[in-house]
């Protein structure tokens, strides 16, 4: 169970997210791209760590993978799908 209140986006909102260990880690919003996002956060993509877009659509919570990243732009994986929704709403 997380401790404080989640981040409330409204629909077609959308951020910038790391998860690691089924945490999110960092987030902001999208005035960045992916690597810049990653490189001012934490300089490189620590081990392990998934990096992407959280959005909201039609009142759902969902992840997208950084093509930049991973090579692919897909859904998040279930664990990470699952970080998300508990740290947004």
């Amino acid at each position: 169970m997380t401790t404080g209140s989640k981040i409330k986006l409204w629909n077609g909102q959308a951020m910038l997210v790391m998860v690691k260990d089924g945490e999110v880690t960092h987030f902001s919003d999208m005035a960045l791209p992916h690597v810049e996002f990653v490189r001012r956060m934490t300089g490189t993509l620590p081990e392990g760590t998934w990096v992407g877009t959280v959005s909201k659509l039609h009142d759902e919570i969902m992840g997208i993978t950084s093509k930049h990243f991973f090579g692919y732009q897909l859904p998040a994986p279930e664990e990470v799908d699952q970080a998300l929704k508990r740290k947004f709403e």
